[in-house]
């Protein structure tokens, strides 16, 4: 059980339904409590997702295995 619940009642940002944040709802809906936290976690997400030679796929099987490893929920 998470010791800060998530917010369903703050809402969130439109973006927040793109592919790139569509696995992280409970996440972004527990920092919402913390908009400006919430923003940030956004723009860093988006950047690291985004941008660089990795292809977005890799990132993308590289954070599900990082959770698996982790035994967190993706």
């Amino acid at each position: 059980m998470p010791r800060i619940q998530p917010d369903d009642s703050i809402p969130l940002p439109p973006n927040i339904e793109s592919a790139s944040f569509a696995t992280m709802g409970t996440l972004f809906r527990t920092m919402a409590h913390r908009p400006a936290i919430m923003q940030g976690a956004m723009q860093l997400l988006e950047a690291a997702m985004r941008t660089g030679t990795v292809e977005p796929e890799l990132k993308e099987l590289l954070a599900i295995r990082v959770s698996q490893v982790n035994n967190c929920f993706y």
